[in-house]
């Protein structure tokens, strides 16, 4: 590689609107301090743009899935990465979402998407970013009982017993984001995922260190500190940890 990567953050949102006045300089900070980043593309008005990035940026790698709300585009998202497989490093995020959608029959077509692209993953051999807000232990169960295999859980919410067994029985990856410093939830997730599945992130522009502003991708040493301290190790231990679990999941990095 012509670059040195100290840290990957493993989610976020480049494409995002709230990155369009200056999304350049934001992935040259990043750049700057060794973080190489992969953004993820929920709509499909935005995957494009999030390959596009990927292709502009060396320390930029793209991921396309679909917002488990638009259930109902399901095909079209199976079709675009069929054809843009080469694109991507991986498949997310999607998943489930059953804070926002309460209806039963509503889930099980949700639940039905998940599937496809769990199928899709396997099929196209590309990892997974899981979104599970308020149904962690769903997800869970979904994924095992589809054969998911390489699959990141990103910015998890369920309780820190099912982040425990799914990482070290399943050997699914959690992934710690920037919020942690102030979500007693993360921090006990901390301590509950089996450290060789341990990832970080930001979800930029959200979850940030400071909730009232823009995060970015810049802002992931906040969260590994945070985590060196929670489990009482040096930050440059955690931080060789969770780069090496990064690029064990994340192969094409390597490649680039």
């Amino acid at each position: 590689m012509s670059r040195i990567i100290g840290m990957v953050d493993t989610h976020c949102h480049l494409e995002n609107e709230a990155f369009d006045p200056d999304r350049d300089s934001v992935i040259k900070d990043a750049e700057n301090l060794g973080i190489a980043i992969i953004t993820s593309a929920i709509r499909k008005d935005q995957w494009d743009l999030c390959c596009e990035i990927a292709d502009t940026h060396s320390n930029v790698f793209a991921s396309v899935g679909l917002d488990p709300m638009k259930y109902n585009e399901c095909e079209s998202a199976v079709d675009w990465i069929r054809k843009n497989k080469m694109r991507i490093i991986s498949i997310g995020e999607t998943g489930l979402d059953h804070y926002f959608l309460r209806d039963h029959e509503e889930r099980e077509s949700q639940e039905a998407c998940f599937r496809k692209l769990i199928v899709l993953a396997n099929e196209l051999k590309l990892p997974m970013q899981v979104h599970s807000r308020s149904a962690g232990k769903k997800a869970i169960e979904v994924l095992e009982s589809s054969g998911a295999v390489n699959v990141q859980m990103h910015a998890f919410d369920g309780k820190a017993s099912y982040a425990r067994s799914a990482s070290r029985d399943l050997g699914y990856y959690f992934s710690i984001p920037t919020s942690v410093v102030r979500s007693p939830q993360k921090r006990n997730l901390v301590k509950a995922i089996h450290i060789e599945r341990l990832l970080l992130e930001t979800d930029s522009p959200v979850l940030g260190p400071d909730k009232t502003s823009r995060n970015v991708p810049a802002n992931l040493p906040i969260a590994l500190k945070e985590v060196a301290t929670l489990l009482r190790r040096e930050e440059e231990e955690i931080r060789s940890i969770v780069l090496e679990n990064t690029l064990r999941l994340y192969s094409r990095i390597e490649t680039k």
